[in-house]
């Protein structure tokens, strides 16, 4: 078996290795490709409940959906407080700083830019940067993995999640 912790995964099998795998790691570093690859399919998933609860409203279906997303959101609660704080420690930054959005609007925006940041490029009090091997597509049929995406398809990724977040965010609000 590979070790999926030196890879550079694609973004559905980075998320199915943070959520089963890597979940409650809160000390070593996870690289800026590693947390936006898992948080664009969590905010993905998490749209696709907004807009599903949004239209069928306060109909049965919308309550279920209501339900699933409630569910879906604890569940990931720790995945993705665990990648964040090794995202933090990836630039050297302790993973309280993820309290910061509590300082309204500033905090948030801190935060975000902290998480888009370069990590370091040597060691850190955490750890060594990792080094992911490329997974080429002749190891991806070998190993049943998907290929690594480019720089650009995960800067392009890291736009798209922020959008989505402010969309999500402004349907909630048409919602109530």
């Amino acid at each position: 078996m590979t070790d999926l912790n030196i890879k550079n995964l694609s973004y559905v099998d980075n998320f199915k290795h943070s959520v089963v795998g890597n979940f409650v790691n809160f000390r070593t570093r996870a690289s800026r490709s590693e947390y936006w690859r898992f948080t664009a399919v969590t905010v993905v998933i998490g749209f696709v409940f907004t807009l599903l609860r949004f239209i069928f409203g306060h109909s049965f279906l919308g309550s279920l959906f209501n339900l699933l997303s409630f569910a879906y959101t604890c569940i990931m609660f720790l995945p993705s407080v665990g990648i964040a704080v090794r995202r933090l420690h990836d630039i050297n930054k302790s993973g309280w700083f993820l309290l910061l959005p509590f300082v309204p609007i500033i905090g948030l925006v801190y935060v975000i830019y902290l998480l888009a940041k370069p990590g370091d490029v040597g060691d850190n009090q955490y750890g060594s940067p990792t080094s992911y091997e490329t997974i080429t597509a002749e190891e991806a049929a070998r190993t049943g993995l998907k290929e690594t995406p480019s720089e650009s398809m995960d800067q392009k990724a890291m736009i798209a999640c922020i959008c989505l977040w402010v969309l999500n965010i402004w349907i909630s609000f048409l919602a109530l």
